[in-house]
């Protein structure tokens, strides 16, 4: 049974913070439309102080907004003291710049004269405003060219994908419009992406389907993600069966899964997450009792929990029973199980036992990485510990790197691994995958 709503709602004021985020989150990634998270997400902020405040403002970014709360993040934005807190500025202006440009347009003078709107975003903003004009074509010919111009650049950070993600926004707003068209991008066999332009649209064009929520094309999608496309595009996959939103995902994610290669199965436990109807939770634990590889099971686990499902309570319980010492993955999935009791009021026989271990755990590592402040280099030694179970004195000590090999060739698709995925291990050494810590900033 899914815990009500309405009481994951109000655990947004839960005097945990831990216990706000996960709440927070819970509606965010989800795309929900109800436009009464926002608000409890204000009364949080005032309730608990803007210090961490920008844990619950980033997600904010995926909430629906009013009137009323673009006018309460103006009024924050104009605070003398609003910048004194770690990242709260940032975030409330990336809030202004994701949400609905037709909202914003009455108030945006006001908002790029607010004193702490952040300056680097002043282009982004105004351009959204500028193409809610755009017809369909025009979208149309500006992807075309965005992606020709970025044909023959590997790495995402040598081209503009914001720019390409407003169009992409844009275009969205034409919704079936583009269905023909997008069927036809997607239904392309590429051999080979050097210097294509379907480097970049393929990607993009994934999002298009999940942001015009065009239903029809889930088996495309399902399909690209198990080619295993790189991690831009496994992303937009993921992102895109979520926004779609439908038990027609859950039933595709199903049907491909007990056959799919690891990777397709690790991806695909974020619609499971992220897609909140009972359905998802009869699927995840399902599938969990047929998963052999342990990464995946965690996984999945965490899907469950994330439905905040008593079902998935007890299968995490027996999941982490069954191992004989937990590793870094086993040590997160523990703790979102406790936070996931805690925030549900719901108990199992060790749950005191583990919560204890839990904080000295936390604690532990508090203490480590502040006697490591200011020796960056003992840090990292410290995170890969961690990361790799071994003691600090064990771990080899850096050399000076070698010349790097000269690349012979590009790869085929976009640069795989450019940064950390939201299911490895968060390189911070919390015990969290890296989707549920510093990814969460």
């Amino acid at each position: 049974m899914r815990y009500p709503e309405a009481k994951i709602k109000d655990a947004i004021l839960h005097p945990d913070p831990e216990i706000r985020d996960r709440a927070t989150h819970y509606f965010a990634r989800s795309s929900s439309p109800d436009v009464s998270i926002m608000p409890q997400v204000i009364q949080a902020v005032a309730a608990h102080g803007r210090h961490d405040a920008y844990r619950l403002i980033g997600p904010a970014r995926d909430l629906p907004q009013t009137a009323e709360s673009i006018a309460w993040i103006i009024d924050e934005l104009n605070d003398d003291q609003s910048d004194q807190y770690e990242n709260y500025t940032f975030n409330l202006s990336m809030v202004l710049v994701k949400a609905d440009p037709v909202l914003l347009l009455p108030r945006e003078s006001a908002i790029l004269e607010a004193r702490h709107f952040l300056p680097d975003l002043r282009v982004a903003f105004t351009e959204r405003s500028r193409m809610l004009s755009w017809d369909s074509e025009t979208c149309w010919r500006e992807l075309e060219a965005f992606c020709e111009a970025g044909k023959d650049k590997q790495y995402a950070n040598e081209v503009d994908l914001g720019h390409a993600h407003r169009i992409v926004e844009a275009l969205a707003r034409h919704g079936k419009e583009c269905e023909e068209r997008v069927h036809a991008l997607l239904g392309q066999k590429v051999q080979d992406y050097r210097q294509s332009p379907m480097r970049w649209m393929e990607p993009l064009v994934v999002r298009l389907a999940g942001q015009a929520h065009l239903e029809a094309t889930i088996p495309l999608i399902i399909s690209k993600l198990g080619e295993d496309g790189g991690d831009i595009l496994n992303e937009e996959c993921v992102q895109a069966l979520t926004r779609i939103g439908t038990p027609a995902v859950l039933h595709a994610v199903a049907e491909a899964f007990p056959d799919a290669n690891s990777h397709f199965r690790l991806y695909a436990t974020g619609p499971l997450e992220n897609i909140h109807f009972d359905l998802a939770v009869e699927t995840g634990l399902r599938l969990l009792g047929q998963e052999r590889d342990e990464m995946i099971q965690c996984s999945l686990a965490h899907a469950l929990l994330y439905q905040f499902a008593t079902e998935g309570i007890e299968a995490t319980r027996q999941l982490l029973l069954g191992r004989q010492e937990l590793d870094f993955e086993g040590r997160g999935l523990r703790d979102d199980l406790l936070e996931t009791c805690t925030l549900m009021e719901e108990r199992f026989p060790e749950y005191d036992e583990w919560l204890a271990a839990s904080r000295a755990e936390k604690e532990a590592h508090r203490k480590r990485v502040k006697e490591l402040e200011g020796d960056p280099a003992g840090l990292l030694r410290y995170a890969l510990g961690k990361l790799t179970g071994k003691k600090m004195a064990d771990m080899p000590r850096a050399t000076p790197p070698l010349p790097p090999k000269p690349h012979l060739s590009l790869p085929s698709r976009p640069e795989r691994k450019t940064r950390v995925g939201r299911n490895d291990p968060c390189p911070c050494g919390s015990g969290k995958k890296f989707k549920m810590c510093c990814g969460r900033r």
